[in-house]
């Protein structure tokens, strides 16, 4: 015997040949696989050696399924279950992250910064959340440099356009890609449920899509499963049971209306007043649906791209300035707004609701909608409403509307006969599709029960400690999930940022502080925004306050322009925080 060394070198020349099966295997043509061939120098022109040869190394051998069975990445192949080698400069803790849209993978990268073992868990074939698939014609509501990861320009599309709903999810893919995210990152793969263990630590059950369960200890857990959810749809009580009986027609909620054909030659009702039902509108008009009409409850303000048709809404709304006149009316952001900022309220409350009825007034006239029912003018105040019903558009459905294209009531449906909806109103609306865009629900039933009896989730919301950390659960944080702000894909990556430097020991806060900040949060809200289930999450166009107290926690400066004439006057964008992650790694 030779002590086991031929089987040894038997195992070395299969790993060899496999490998280079799989490389020769590879094509230069494939849009996924060349990059990987050029990394490796496999090209018409040799190129220099990769800081990181083995990842690739690892791809090939996963492209032909000889890696270890593990996780999945986006080519649906699988990922050999691995532990960032950033976790040597840590604790090694290990954290999950539930979802891999844009929160999720800004918290990888933060968490494997900071020297924590992360993974993040999807149950899709491919990262990205919501942007992998939605409602047809989705896409983003701000102009591309509000809509960027700090640290990666959205190359892909020009500056001031709006992305579409394709076109974040390859730059999403490219983000992946560009940090090399994917060896912590388990897709295919469903959290069914989160238990705290007595030590405070969790026991995560998990399921894969060949159905194979498997039971996981992990010391620390982020939710990042986002604002919006398609596995929640908020449906209205009528779209079930025997309300919805007599209706011969489909029932859908807009994250079910993916292609044209299902809205083609239909007569299409798009119940709701928000964003995803007035692009369903739109697009079914476009798409040629036999009629179109809007139903919305009550009328809400939207927000035009460019204010007066001048100017881009962002430069009034997410400049400082432009906060600061918010904050005259509403008041500071607790917890974030600088201590003068009470002063200027304590004025600016009886100076600027002349101003915003102005505003108002010019709104209402660039949509063509100063009067009547689906006119919000004088009905409610627009920065209030905004706290509730957030939406940029541009002229699309003012147009429609104008050219009688889209038939837009306000009123709600009572019940259904076979070929429509009867309203509360008595009118009747003929109906072969109505489409609810009537939004989302939180579900909370993944964790145990004594944890959602401390979360404490209330009418209006998850209350948490600077939008991230419940006070009463420890070892727990919600990421993206919890938290609306302007520039989300931004606001996350900080979100990240600020969660990753805590959970290392380098930012202090204590449960007295916590519990303090969160009440003096909902008082605050309470006093003036409108009640609904997401209130406890909306930071909106207080966004820059809440973003300078990140950076001051962080150790960072919260002004972020060359001068002080464009900190006050130029809108907040994503690239005022380039380098804030990189800056973790820089500061272990």
């Amino acid at each position: 015997s030779d002590g086991g060394k031929s089987t040894d070198i038997d195992c070395h020349r299969a790993k060899v040949g496999a490998f280079s099966n799989a490389v020769l295997s590879m094509d230069m043509n494939d849009p996924y696989q060349a990059p990987i061939m050029k990394l490796e120098g496999i090209n018409k022109q040799w190129m220099g050696p990769r800081v990181d040869p083995a990842g690739a190394v690892r791809t090939a051998l996963n492209r032909k399924g000889l890696a270890d069975a593990g996780r999945s990445n986006r080519f649906g192949t699988k990922i050999r279950a691995f532990s960032s080698s950033a976790a040597s400069f840590g604790g090694g803790e290990r954290v999950a992250v539930l979802g891999a849209g844009v929160s999720g993978l800004q918290t990888v990268r933060a968490m494997r910064a900071k020297g924590f073992d992360v993974t993040a868990y999807d149950p899709n074939p491919s990262v990205g959340g919501l942007w992998r698939q939605n409602y047809l014609s989705y896409g983003v509501q701000v102009p591309r440099q509000l809509y960027e990861f700090p640290d990666l320009d959205f190359s892909e599309v020009e500056v001031g356009a709006y992305p579409s709903g394709a076109e974040v999810q390859k730059y999403i893919e490219r983000y992946v890609d560009h940090f090399n995210l994917g060896d912590s990152i388990a897709l295919n793969t469903s959290v069914s449920k989160v238990s705290q263990n007595e030590d405070g630590s969790w026991s995560v059950k998990i399921k894969r899509s060949d159905g194979k369960e498997e039971d996981n200890h992990f010391d620390k857990i982020v939710v990042a499963t986002g604002l919006y959810s398609s596995k929640n749809p908020s449906l209205p009580a009528w779209a079930s049971g025997e309300t919805a009986s007599e209706f011969n027609g489909e029932i859908l909620h807009s994250s079910q209306v993916l292609k044209a054909e299902q809205v083609t030659g239909k007569k299409v009702v798009v119940v709701g007043n928000g964003k995803s039902a007035v692009d369903l509108a739109v697009a079914s008009s476009n798409a040629g649906a036999d009629s179109v009409t809007l139903l919305s409850r009550n009328a809400h303000w939207p927000t035009p791209r460019k204010i007066a048709d001048l100017i881009p809404f962002q430069h009034v709304f997410l400049s400082r300035l432009g906060q600061n006149l918010v904050i005259g009316l509403t008041g500071p952001l607790p917890g974030c707004s600088p201590a003068h900022s009470s002063v200027w309220h304590s004025i600016g409350q009886y100076i600027m609701p002349p101003i915003f009825k102005v505003v108002e007034l010019l709104f209402a006239a660039q949509f063509k909608n100063v009067t009547g029912p689906t006119s919000p003018f004088n009905k409610v105040g627009v920065v209030e409403d905004f706290y509730g019903y957030a939406q940029v558009l541009d002229y699309s459905l003012r147009d429609k509307v104008k050219s009688g294209e889209v038939d837009w009531k306000v009123g709600a449906i009572e019940s259904f006969e076979s070929d429509g909806a009867m309203l509360a109103d008595g009118n009747k609306v003929s109906a072969d599709l109505i489409v609810c865009g009537t939004g989302f629900q939180k579900d909370y039933s993944i964790f145990d029960s004594a944890t959602v009896e401390k979360l404490n989730v209330e009418s209006d919301g998850l209350w948490l400690f600077n939008h991230t950390i419940p006070s009463e659960v420890d070892n727990l944080a919600f990421v993206g999930s919890e938290l609306a702000v302007i520039s989300n894909i931004t606001g996350y990556g900080l979100q990240a940022a600020w969660l990753s430097k805590l959970w290392a020991g380098e930012i202090n806060a204590n449960k007295q502080d916590m519990e303090s900040e969160v009440n003096e949060m909902k008082e605050w809200k309470r006093k003036w925004m409108p009640n609904t289930p997401s209130r406890s999450s909306l930071v909106l166009l207080h966004q820059i306050h809440w973003y300078d107290r990140i950076m001051r926690d962080i150790g960072l400066k919260a002004s972020r322009k060359s001068n002080l004439l464009s900190e006050w006057f130029m809108p907040c964008e994503s690239k005022d925080y380039h380098g804030v992650l990189t800056t973790l790694e820089e500061k272990k």
